[in-house]
């Protein structure tokens, strides 16, 4: 009987099957991969920092990814801290920030939150001053220029004590009709280098549609609340894209702050 499966076709068709499955591997790993864009790359004593983040950097709240390489090798940290500094010629102001951390699915990266309280521009100009000491014992030590826009995302209120209250709209970065997390940040200011998180407040949220000829509606919600850390989470679900509107307001032991106002477009999902 002749052989309906000849060596050379079956060693083909197992070729065939391997750079398959090797193709499937390569996908999943891809999976992990950070879709960041470049922001900066400073060098300095050999070391080279570089910044990345997801989006183009904003007022309100960011995410920052950095790399440190020497002769094109991760560089092993022991410790990373960063001070973001706004220079305004007479005087400097920081901002809310955390400390790198390295990143949990992809360890070329250390990253953390960065909340820049103003933009780049005639006012002045951001800086992020770095300090690192790496496992062999080593400082690197520097700056590292950045520009910030303007955005909605960032609104500030102060009580009846001119204690200013610094509210983020982290998310939904891109609203869309339908269900939407809502989760806002909170920060005030001690002085010009301290920008804590605050925490053990209410807020209360009412999104509002302006249809105009004096009508209008709001939709279902959830107003946000305290997770720690400054983190306010809650949920909403917009009927209907177009320009929205939604309040904040602030009570911090027993006092109702002034409101704030978000305005916004949604998308359809």
């Amino acid at each position: 009987m002749e052989n309906l499966y000849p060596f050379g076709r079956i060693m083909a068709m197992v070729a065939v099957l391997f750079l398959a499955a090797t193709a499937c591997d390569t996908n999943d790993s891809d999976d992990t991969d950070l879709d960041l864009m470049p922001v900066n790359t400073v060098t300095t004593d050999g070391y080279t920092l570089s910044l990345f983040a997801d989006r183009t950097l904003e007022t309100g709240v960011n995410t920052l990814y950095w790399t440190v390489e020497k002769g094109g090798n991760d560089v092993p940290i022991q410790s990373f801290s960063v001070m973001p500094m706004m220079d305004m010629g007479e005087m400097q102001h920081s901002a809310p920030h955390d400390s790198p951390i390295l990143h949990e699915e992809d360890d070329d990266y250390y990253y953390h939150k960065m909340i820049f309280v103003m933009p780049s521009g005639e006012m002045g100009s951001w800086a992020l001053n770095f300090e690192i000491e790496t496992k062999d014992g080593n400082n690197i030590t520097g700056e590292m220029p950045l520009e910030v826009d303007a955005s909605w995302r960032l609104t500030s209120v102060k009580d009846a004590n001119d204690k200013i209250y610094f509210i983020s709209w982290m998310d939904p970065y891109k609203p869309v009709s339908g269900n939407n997390k809502l989760n806002f940040m909170v920060h005030t200011r001690e002085n010009m280098m301290s920008f804590p998180a605050v925490d053990n407040l209410e807020l209360i949220i009412y999104p509002y549609m302006d249809m105009g000829g004096g009508q209008g509606h709001s939709t279902d919600f959830n107003h946000p609340t305290g997770q720690g850390k400054g983190l306010y989470s809650g949920s909403i679900n917009y009927s209907m894209s177009g320009v929205w509107t939604t309040s904040v307001r602030i009570v911090a032991d027993n006092d109702t702050l002034p409101e704030a106002v978000f305005e916004y477009s949604v998308q359809a999902k």
